[in-house]
């Protein structure tokens, strides 16, 4: 049983889901039951509306990454586990340009204001979904997302309304770890090897990932390999007060660390075995 972490360098667009791939066919070419984890993921209803339109068609509110690994390696496991929290993100209706919306689900601008925000764990051989929903923002049609777009998305889940931006948090807080950690078990069960994503540039994904065998951090163009342990280390001493692990950036960790090895990777370009090899995944 191998754990991959990969990490962003960048705070978006770093590679990671790319990266994830090209690993996962490496591993099943050579025989390997694989599987992919992406614990938290949120996505905007607008910026990306094709993958609102399969979420809709699918009636899953789900991870565009997780859904493309879940596509191309045909993984067996249901991607609301694979991505057991996904929160979306709708634009306002404005009266006029820039204009912002009153409340705290807004404070990312009126083009991204918190909607919906999905749970999933597995209870006794079942998929437990709780979404939690704006629902005055909804009833009142102050956002572009239509109410029967929002049963779609939440049909046979548990609704429970979340009208400010602390309800949310206090749910995801009291919650978190415990969806996550339940998903990933089950996950990891099915898999000789699991691919954890990490949101963004966060490097230490949650609290209760006691230990990995690999460290990744991708950045367009390369991959860096670290110590796993070091890593990890480095990532809880850079945790500020009572914020939760996951809040950790890359950034605030990079000095603290020497990669132990460095590749350079090419666009649309899959991984050979030397290249894995000289970052100690073979």
């Amino acid at each position: 049983m191998a754990r991959i972490l990969i990490v962003g360098a960048n705070s978006f667009d770093s590679g990671k889901t790319s990266l994830a791939a090209n690993l996962a066919t490496c591993f099943k070419d050579s025989g390997q039951l694989v599987e992919y984890f992406k614990p938290i993921s949120g996505h905007n209803y607008w910026y990306n509306y094709e993958h609102t339109r399969h979420c809709l068609e699918t009636g899953q509110l789900v991870s565009k990454d997780a859904t493309i690994m879940k596509n191309r390696l045909e993984l067996k496991t249901e991607s609301t586990l694979a991505n057991p929290i996904h929160s979306l993100f709708v634009p306002a209706k404005i009266e006029k340009p820039l204009q912002n919306i009153h409340g705290t689900l807004g404070l990312g601008g009126s083009s991204a204001v918190l909607i919906m925000q999905r749970f999933s764990r597995p209870v006794n051989g079942k998929i437990d979904t709780t979404i939690l929903l704006a629902q005055s923002l909804v009833e009142e049609e102050r956002v572009i997302i239509r109410s029967d777009e929002i049963d779609r998305l939440s049909h046979g889940s548990s609704i429970q309304t979340a009208n400010t931006l602390e309800t949310f948090q206090e749910y995801e807080e009291l919650h978190f770890e415990e969806i996550v950690s339940d998903s990933f078990a089950l996950i990891e069960r099915a898999s000789d090897s699991v691919i954890i994503e990490s949101f963004n540039d966060s490097t230490w994904p949650w609290n209760d990932l006691e230990q990995v065998d690999h460290v990744l951090a991708v950045s367009p163009g390369h991959v860096f390999s670290y110590d796993p342990e070091r890593f990890k280390k480095a990532s809880y001493l850079s945790k500020r007060n009572a914020l939760p692990i996951r809040e950790v950036t890359f950034s605030r960790v990079s000095d603290l660390l020497k990669p132990t090895a460095k590749i350079q990777i090419r666009p649309m370009n899959g991984l050979d075995s030397s290249q894995l090899k000289n970052i100690g995944i073979y």
